[in-house]
């Protein structure tokens, strides 16, 4: 496998040298070494895609790289260099650059309707404004995406359990075949039926939460201290459970 994905990896960056060839600005005030050059390249495409299309999902998803970069960067900040300084120079002006391209674009974004840039502004600067405005669009076509639902839940749990849960059952609705599922959501949903004492769900979801994620940490034993069942409900209740994965497995969660 390892030629392979060196040739991968080297047409990869023979298609960033392309892009930064044929329109310099995509590629400028970025470093220049090899650290963080996976952040650098999904950096480098998102500003492609926004310079083709300034819309509202290219500059979220512009903002994503930005912070994804950022982040990978500034640790290294404090690195010293005994031969090249300008590398760690070079580090500095692209972490301060893509500090203010994201505040700038955060500014941009701030009334946005868009719900990924609504959560981005709740999320990051608790702008409460933004809250409402994404806790409103939750019929929108453009919510049924799963981390959106898991968010959802997450803000309408305090106050309406049904709809959290609604949402929650949604989320894990819209995975197709064979993705990886998000098991927080599963968390979620099994932490609303233990405070809801629906503690035979929660033996349930417990349960799929392990087939999907066997390092989740889950003591299936402390369903015990909740509720009791005896060897025919657990039976009953582990078909329901290897039910419930199969269907997620196959991207039919929903279906019935």
């Amino acid at each position: 496998m390892l030629l392979p994905l060196l040739f991968l990896a080297g047409c990869e960056q023979d298609r960033i040298k392309t892009l930064c060839d044929s329109s310099p600005s995509l590629c400028a005030d970025l470093h220049v070494d090899s650290w963080c050059k996976f952040e650098r390249s999904d950096l480098i495409r998102a500003r492609r895609q926004y310079s083709i299309s300034p819309d509202d999902a290219s500059a979220y998803s512009l903002m994503v790289e930005l912070d994804r970069y950022h982040d990978c960067l500034e640790p290294l900040l404090g690195i010293e260099y005994t031969k090249r300084k300008e590398r760690k120079n070079d580090k500095l002006d692209a972490v301060i650059k893509a500090r203010e391209d994201l505040r700038q674009l955060e500014q941009k974004t701030r009334t946005s309707d868009y719900p990924y840039l609504q959560l981005w502004h709740w999320q990051r600067h608790g702008d409460h404004q933004a809250r409402i405005g994404f806790l409103n669009q939750a019929g929108n076509p453009l919510m049924q995406q799963p981390e959106l639902q898991k968010a959802l839940a997450e803000l309408l749990a305090p106050r309406d359990k049904q709809a959290a849960e609604q949402a929650l059952h949604q989320a894990l609705g819209l995975y197709p075949a064979g993705a990886t599922i998000d098991t927080g959501i599963i968390a979620n949903l099994i932490n609303l039926y233990i405070s809801g004492k629906r503690y035979s769900d929660a033996w349930v979801w417990a349960r799929v939460l392990v087939s999907l994620d066997q390092q989740a940490g889950v003591n299936l034993n402390r369903m015990d201290a909740y509720a009791r069942f005896d060897e025919q409900q657990q039976q009953d209740m582990q078909q329901q459970a290897d039910h419930i994965v199969q269907r997620l497995k196959n991207g039919t969660y929903l279906q019935r």
